[in-house]
């Protein structure tokens, strides 16, 4: 079975198969699985269960396999699952198979008239609110959602980190304390550091024309309210506040991952001198190492181990660029002689780095012991 689609649609009735027919057209994307659970679970695979066809002109397929086992094969495959069916159904079905709302697919229902279509898991990191809200737009349905931040109007701290795709230390805990305060109505602090454009509902937003401590020392409304948690969106390592404050206060940081890193290295560098020179000139330019979204570097260097033991360690991908991309923009930038010589183009770490962060590059090139980085930076916030 290969899945190329983010969202399943299962249904188990002609008439719920008409609506999931309706819903792939308008959504332009998913894979649609009309259930009929007559064959015995245990007695064929994949292979024969399942078979497609067209009704007019959208590809269904057909599976002979009861629900429960065929969800079984599919819940951690697709991003998201509309079960076009009973919520009673559904939550039978489901409920061996979920885990963590950190990781489980999103789940969406409805019924085969698509009056109503709720969201029933996943609502915030798994995306089953927003998804909820679209397909109700598409089809004209009413959204059924019951996530307390959402329903109280609020905003919520997993959502932030979602649309950053941020990093938050102790993720779980700090996102549940930070949305029941929320919703509680207790005051929770927000500072932002740069041009994010997240959703403040619910928060009490503190002034970033200044520094994080001038802004906390200086607000004469926070001396009013019980404030005693902040939420900082900074991509910097030290968020440079005096420990009076990181004290009195708790600061929950959230590091968008929005830098991207341009490498040149000369052959068989060592895997520790680039990884130890990278955390250097992170030190010295003040970005948190979690930040890093993605690294980069020419086409020669695709197998080149310290690279690639940094994207690893980084957990981050390693993209490689041709030297037909970065010539198109080398000219950008310093150039070297002895560069082009070598790989082609008259720089590396600049030219990568601006690919990377789509013309954003925000520090240039930097040298090491034969190494050289340039950082980009994403504009996530436009997104």
């Amino acid at each position: 079975m290969n899945i190329d689609s983010k969202i399943a649609i299962l249904c188990i009735t002609s008439n719920g198969r008409s609506l999931a027919c309706k819903i792939k057209r308008s959504l332009n994307d998913g894979d649609i699985y009309f259930i009929n659970n007559k064959r015995d679970e245990n007695s064929l695979d994949d292979n024969e269960v399942i078979s497609k066809y067209l009704e007019e002109d959208v590809e269904i397929y057909t599976v002979k396999k009861r629900l429960k086992f065929f969800v079984e094969d599919i819940f951690d495959k697709y991003e998201y699952i509309l079960f076009i069916m009973a919520t009673g159904i559904v939550v039978r079905t489901i409920a061996p198979l979920v885990t963590s709302k950190f990781s489980d697919p999103a789940i969406l229902v409805t019924d085969e008239k698509g009056s109503n279509i709720i969201s029933l898991l996943s609502g915030h990191m798994g995306g089953a609110n927003e998804m909820t809200l679209h397909i109700s737009d598409l089809i004209n349905s009413n959204p059924v959602i019951t996530t307390a931040t959402d329903i109280n109007k609020k905003s919520s701290l997993d959502i932030i980190a979602k649309k950053l795709n941020g990093h938050i230390v102790n993720f779980r805990d700090n996102v549940l304390d930070v949305n029941a305060m929320l919703v509680n109505g207790d005051a929770v602090g927000l500072y932002i550091d740069g041009e994010y454009n997240i959703d403040t509902r619910g928060f009490t937003v503190l002034d970033n024309s200044k520094s994080l401590e001038s802004s906390i020392s200086s607000d004469e409304e926070l001396k009013k309210i019980n404030l005693n948690t902040i939420v900082v969106i900074s991509n910097k390592e030290n968020l440079q506040i005096d420990k009076y404050y990181e004290d009195k206060y708790r600061i929950i940081k959230v590091t968008p991952r929005d830098i991207v890193i341009g490498i040149g290295c000369r052959r068989d560098t060592e895997s520790h001198l680039l990884q130890d020179s990278l955390e250097d000139f992170l030190i010295k330019n003040n970005i948190d190492i979690n930040s890093i979204k993605e690294i980069g570097s020419i086409e020669v260097k695709k197998d080149e181990k310290a690279i690639i033991d940094l994207s690893e360690n980084l957990n981050v991908p390693f993209r490689v660029l041709s030297v037909e991309e970065i010539s198109q923009v080398d000219y950008l930038f310093e150039k070297s002689e002895w560069v082009k010589k070598s790989v082609g183009v008259y720089s590396v770490a600049e030219p990568v780095a601006h690919l990377l962060s789509d013309g954003n590059v925000i520090i240039e090139k930097n040298k090491y012991k034969g190494i050289t980085f340039s950082v980009g930076r994403l504009k996530i916030w436009y997104m």
